[in-house]
C-alpha cells in the first residue's frame, strides 16, 4: 500500500525561517535520501512525453508559524508538520529511514528535533472525492521564455490539471487509468485563494482551495502521492482529501 510520511518537527529554540522556506525543505529531503537516490532523483528522475520529473510532492509547513512581511520570514514557536508523498513507495521508505538515523534537523539554519514520524497509508480512493490544497496549485505555459500562469477560474486551469496527471500516470505505466475519462475543477474559487510566492529566483503562482476530482481511481490516488500540477518536487500541488467540517466542499 502507498504511504505518506508526516514528520513532526520541534525547534530547538524560537527563531525564524524564510518566506521562501521551500527551498530549504527540498534540499533536506535530498539530503535524508541515499546519495544514489538523491543523484537520481535530482538529476533524472522520471521520463515523460514532457521532459523529466521528480516524482515527489510535499507540503506547506503547517504549526506554529507568524509571518512577519517586514522581514518576510516566519517566527517559529512551537511544533511544525510536514508531509511528503511519492508514488513510488520505496522513496518513501528511504525517506523513512533517513529520518529514524537523523533526529536531529537544520532547515534554512533553524535546528529542529524529529520528535514524530507517522507513516500514513493511502488506500485506493473513490472515483470521486473532495481534495483540500494543503500547498498551492500552480499551472502554467511558457511563451517566449516566460511563464504564463493560469488562475482557478479559467477552464484551462483544470483542462491542464487533467493533463498533467495523464502525463505522469503514463510516465509510470499507469495505460488504462492515463486514458480514462477524468474531471477536476475547484469547488468555489476565491481571490484570497490565490498565492504569490518565491521558490528560488523564481516566483510562483499558486491557488489553495477546494477541488472535485472524478476520475479513475488511480488517477486519484496520484492526486494525493504526486500532487496536482507543476513543481510538485519544489513544495507545490500537495492535496488530501477533505476529511472533517473544515474542509467541507462549499468553503
Amino acid at each position: 500500500m502507498t504511504h505518506r510520511i508526516a514528520i513532526t518537527l520541534v525547534p530547538k529554540a524560537a527563531g525564524d525561517l524564510p518566506f521562501s522556506y521551500r527551498e530549504a525543505v527540498q534540499g533536506l529531503i535530498y539530503r535524508l535520501l541515499p546519495e544514489e537516490t538523491s543523484h537520481w532523483l535530482h538529476e533524472e528522475g522520471i521520463a515523460t512525453d514532457r521532459g523529466h520529473w521528480k516524482p515527489f510532492v510535499f507540503s506547506r509547513l503547517i504549526g506554529k508559524l507568524q509571518p512577519d512581511t517586514a522581514t518576510k520570514t516566519f517566527r517559529v514557536t512551537g511544533p511544525l508538520t510536514l508531509k511528503v508523498a511519492s508514488p513510488l513507495e520505496e522513496l518513501m521508505e528511504k525517506l523513512a529511514l533517513g529520518l529514524i538515523k537523523n533526529r536531529t534537523l537544520l532547515l534554512a539554519g533553524l535546528g529542529f528535533e524529529v520528535a514524530g514520524l507517522e507513516l500514513e497509508p493511502i488506500p485506493t480512493p473513490p472515483p470521486r472525492a473532495i481534495l483540500v490544497a494543503r500547498a498551492p496549485i500552480t499551472v502554467f505555459v511558457k511563451e517566449n521564455g516566460r511563464r504564463r500562469y493560469f488562475g482557478a477560474p479559467e477552464p484551462e486551469f483544470t483542462e491542464r490539471l487533467v493533463e498533467n496527471l495523464r502525463m505522469k500516470a503514463r510516465a509510470l505505466g499507469l495505460t488504462e487509468a492515463a486514458q480514462s475519462p477524468a474531471k477536476i475543477e475547484p469547488t468555489n474559487p476565491r481571490p484570497e485563494h490565490k498565492k504569490v510566492e518565491r521558490f528560488r529566483n523564481l516566483i510562483v503562482e499558486g491557488w489553495m482551495g477546494r477541488y472535485r476530482i472524478e476520475a479513475h481511481p488511480e488517477l486519484v490516488r496520484l492526486a494525493l502521492t504526486a500532487g496536482l500540477g507543476a513543481l510538485g518536487s519544489q513544495g507545490f500541488g500537495f492535496v488530501e482529501v477533505a476529511r472533517d467540517w473544515r474542509d467541507r466542499e462549499n468553503r
